[in-house]
């Protein structure tokens, strides 16, 4: 038996105290009305798991405290206590609400069976009701834990607790490793002010309050709260909130924020247990996010290392790596490309002689004219460039732009004479960087071109080895920053 607490409602003496020992001894918390007036004031000032109402009593009667109920409870199980005379009355209970009646007299054990049928049907319906509210978390964890792009991954947190809670105020905040304050990486319905008081006036009372504990926080209109925090709830109009802290193997990380503004929108305890479930799945999603981009960072390290040992052994184009990136970059800006594809176009600049190291070095160097088969091991170091990343997964969106920067925008380049848009954007904004930085760099076998003979030359290839495009979006950056 639980402890559960059961309001029982009869005008008769006899009934309350028979019905109270009863429940009683079945360990059940019992509080006793001596009619509906009386109970409905217990309802208004305590909760209870269950309600057990005579229908005959003056002045309020048992259907008049079932329909008070029902307009602010609808979970709440009622059980009517009645006698045979107003067994049609019993019945019209059950429309109203009720889940079931026992008939006067009863024994102990009618009383302990209605009793306890009642309370596992409710704990049945309210679990079954919970598993529904929560399956769709279980297949939205899909996604979250196979995110691995913060950006992404922050607004897909932020995104779905708004939708499950509807709440009107989101943070995701994260500790600073540095300075060990809260910084808000992602949010809804929260202006730069509050996210700015949030970092540098509220973090430290949240961190104070709810990293101690470990546990949800709640604040409502009769919370007890320190006093910079009170203040802070009023002035950002905060009527109820959850903030749940996030932990990973015991480690905290941060903290999820919910908040409503209205006082007549309480969270409810399936709305905690939600962002319980939500703050989990986004610590480890996190954590797994940032595994991730550290060994982007490390893979991305290692492949830079070996473009520096090309540079090492092909004395002409030192630097020239990083300088194409910045070319590369500037253009992916330019063109208002999405992040995502700006950084795989700065991987690919990065990268893109990085199949040079499969040439013997009396290619590579050689400070006379090549022959045709020399020519033809120059050709593959794109092929080999993108074959050497292609095992990296956090560069494969790199693969076919490294593969094709040297197609020409007539389809006479290689390797696989591609024309037009049928070459990755990626690799066409490449193609113009490299070929500017190439003709202003010193070859073994001539000097460099002036910037304006560069940009004679560009502007000579444009729409034939050149997208002519991208060619008058570099020409206008050169304008810009003074170069030309």
């Amino acid at each position: 038996m639980g402890k559960e607490k059961i309001l029982i409602i009869d005008d008769e003496d006899f009934i309350l105290q028979l019905s109270s020992d009863i429940l009683r001894k079945s360990e059940y918390n019992v509080q006793t009305a001596s009619d509906g007036r009386q109970g409905i004031k217990f309802l208004e000032s305590d909760k209870f798991d269950l309600i057990l109402t005579d229908i005959k009593m003056p002045n309020i009667n048992g259907l008049d405290v079932i329909r008070h109920v029902r307009v602010n409870n609808k979970e709440i199980p009622i059980i009517v206590i009645t006698g045979h005379g107003t067994l049609d009355i019993a019945i019209d209970s059950l429309r109203l609400g009720a889940q079931g009646f026992i008939l006067k007299p009863f024994t102990p054990a009618e009383l302990r069976t209605s009793v306890t049928e009642a309370l596992e049907k409710t704990r049945l319906l309210n679990e079954n009701i919970r598993m529904r509210a929560l399956m769709p978390l279980f297949e939205v964890g899909k996604q979250i834990i196979g995110e691995v792009d913060t950006k992404i991954l922050f607004k897909l947190l932020v995104d779905t607790t708004v939708k499950e809670t509807r709440a009107d105020r989101v943070c995701l905040a994260l500790l600073d490793n540095e300075t060990g304050s809260l910084r808000v990486k992602e949010s809804h319905g929260a202006s730069p002010d509050f996210i700015n008081k949030f970092e540098n006036i509220y973090s430290k009372e949240l961190s104070e309050l709810i990293f101690k504990d470990l546990k949800p926080f709640l604040i409502s209109p009769d919370a007890q709260l320190p006093r910079e925090l009170e203040k802070a709830v009023k002035i950002q109009d905060i009527a109820h909130g959850i903030f749940v802290p996030l932990t990973t193997r015991g480690k905290i990380t941060g903290l999820i924020s919910v908040c409503r503004t209205s006082k007549d929108r309480p969270f409810t305890s399936s709305d905690i247990e939600l962002v319980s479930v939500l703050s989990g799945q986004a610590a480890a999603a996190i954590e797994n996010a940032h595994l991730y981009e550290k060994l982007e960072q490390s893979y991305l390290s290692m492949m830079v290392t070996l473009s520096c040992v090309v540079e090492a052994r092909d004395l002409y184009t030192d630097k020239h790596m990083k300088d194409i990136a910045e070319y590369s970059v500037e253009i992916a800006n330019k063109m208002n490309l999405p992040e995502e594809d700006i950084e795989n176009i700065r991987k690919a600049a990065l990268l893109h002689d990085l199949g040079k190291i499969s040439i013997p070095d009396n290619i590579l160097m050689k400070p006379d004219k090549l022959s045709e088969e020399e020519i033809e091991i120059i050709k593959k170091h794109p092929e080999n460039g993108a074959k050497i990343i292609e095992p990296v997964e956090p560069l494969r969106h790199a693969k076919d732009i490294i593969k094709h920067h040297q197609e020409c925008y007539d389809g006479s380049g290689y390797p696989d004479g591609l024309k037009g848009e049928a070459i990755p954007l990626g690799a066409r904004i490449i193609a113009v960087a490299d070929a500017f930085g190439a003709m202003t760099t010193d070859r073994p076998y001539r000097k460099a071109l002036s910037i304006e003979e560069a940009v004679n030359e560009l502007g000579r290839c444009s729409g034939t080895q050149f997208d002519p495009d991208i060619v008058k979006i570099f020409l206008a950056l050169l304008r810009e920053n003074g170069t030309i």
